[in-house]
């Protein structure tokens, strides 16, 4: 069973006080979920550090299974030019580490893109960081990664069954890039709630929608990066990992895409 295929992510609508989170994660790590996903935005990384410390040393966790993600914030970028590694440091000790595993460019703002790119990549040879990605990127911006020496190991955008990327899945699966999916499940937007199709899958296959929609996801290459308050929840969306989706039942799914998106970009992201 392969749980780290979930993230769990500690953003906007996470829990972000000490009590709260910690619940949550303890879930997680219970269902052997261990990938952890934050940014300084979220306001999370020492709390998260905090608590996955603790965890560990009650639960006997080793360093090497868990996945630590987080972020460069475009203020960063902005700040220091693009010459992030302080940044690097600060999120390092904040989240009790020596190294991350994962570091991605919130967003790719193109003034200081380049230089933070070319920041990542030292920092990855450095062994700093184990691999380096992007966030909120279009197939636009994957094209262009063809001028620089290195290509991203991950990138993360906003996917669900109503907005399913198909290019940029296409593109990344055909250059090896991995795929992670911010608002998987779209907040329970009513027509996923309330979708016949969602509805007979779920039925046929004893899952609940949230369940079915990760499935989706991994079923499709991508890795969701799911968040709760409930830990009640967190066990349910574990427990994906006993049943996969017919073929039939994954097109019928990707039928449902509108290009709906929740997050607007145009004023971060107006593209490299």
């Amino acid at each position: 069973m392969d749980t780290n295929r979930l993230i769990f992510g500690t953003g906007v609508s996470s829990s972000k006080d000490y009590d709260g989170l910690k619940q949550v994660i303890r879930a997680a790590v219970e269902s052997r979920i261990l990938a952890f996903d934050t940014a300084p935005s979220y306001g999370t990384e020492e709390v998260l550090g905090r608590i996955l410390k603790e965890l560990s040393d009650e639960m006997v966790i080793d360093r090497e299974s868990l996945f630590i993600q987080t972020k460069i914030d475009a203020w960063q970028m902005q700040e220091s030019d693009g010459n992030i590694s302080k940044y690097v440091e600060s999120a390092m000790k904040k989240l009790g580490v020596d190294y991350i595993d994962s570091l991605l460019i919130h967003w790719p703002v193109p003034e200081y893109f380049n230089t933070t790119w070319e920041s990542f990549v030292k920092l990855r040879r450095a062994g700093a960081v184990r691999k380096i990605g992007v966030c909120n990127v279009r197939l636009r911006h994957l094209k262009q990664f063809a001028a620089f020496d290195y290509v991203p190991d991950i990138i993360q955008i906003e996917r669900n069954p109503l907005r399913t990327c198909g290019k940029e899945i296409d593109f990344c699966l055909e250059h090896g890039i991995e795929v992670q999916a911010y608002s998987p499940l779209c907040k329970m937007d009513e027509r996923l709630r309330d979708s016949g199709i969602l509805k007979k899958v779920s039925q046929k296959n004893g899952k609940s929608l949230g369940q079915t929609v990760l499935r989706w996801h991994i079923d499709t290459g991508v890795t969701p990066v799911f968040t709760s308050t409930k830990p009640q929840r967190v066990g349910e969306y574990a427990g994906i990992f006993d049943f996969k989706l017919s073929d039939e039942d994954i097109c019928k799914i990707s039928s449902l895409n509108i290009d709906y998106k929740m997050y607007l970009e145009s004023m971060l992201c107006p593209g490299l």
